[in-house]
């Protein structure tokens, strides 16, 4: 696998236009269901604002509401750049050291840090689709009894995406109170 150079990413977004572009793309991959008229439509980029207008009713929609770049007059670059960094980094990076290679203040370097930081510990789930089930026991002593009612053994769920993610969680218990959350 080619590794991602800084060369790499600052051809692939070298401005504000093709990383909103990239964003509306992963967010919206076809068209747009537009929630004014109920349709589902193209929409086009007004030039002036981070927004996408419809091309039925003119209805707009921002790639970056509900996300971390919501509500930031930061340039999308930055952001991008902070996130490479980020994950190009095997120590993480300073508020610091971000403020001085991009140029913002501390302050929104270390809000940029945090919020990047906050949405990479959430535990977003890469099952969706057609996912498989499976549950084993562990562990334990041989002697004695054999089987799930084995005394010692310790209960994992395994859950597998087609073709994609692998995840297996060690659970207190089989039972269906327990394993609904986790799948």
């Amino acid at each position: 696998m080619k590794k991602f150079t800084l060369k790499n990413f600052q051809e692939k977004f070298p401005n504000d236009n093709v990383c909103l572009e990239w964003l509306r793309k992963k967010l919206y991959p076809r068209k747009i269901y537009c929630i004014n008229c109920k349709k589902s439509t193209l929409h086009h980029r007004i030039k002036s604002k981070r927004v996408y207008g419809c091309d039925y009713c003119g209805h707009q929609i921002s790639p970056t509401a509900g996300t971390i770049f919501h509500k930031s007059s930061t340039p999308l670059t930055i952001w991008f750049y902070v996130i490479f960094q980020m994950a190009q980094t095997r120590g993480g990076i300073s508020a610091k050291q971000i403020q001085r290679e991009t140029g913002v203040t501390y302050k929104t370097a270390w809000r940029m840090c945090y919020l990047i930081r906050e949405r990479l510990d959430e535990d977003i789930s890469p099952f969706g689709g057609d996912v498989e089930v499976d549950d084993s026991y562990f562990g334990g002593k041989r002697k004695g009894k054999r089987g799930r009612g084995a005394e010692g053994k310790t209960p994992v769920l395994g859950i597998v995406k087609r073709k994609g993610a692998i995840k297996a969680v060690v659970v207190p218990n089989l039972k269906t109170k327990t394993i609904d959350p986790i799948i």
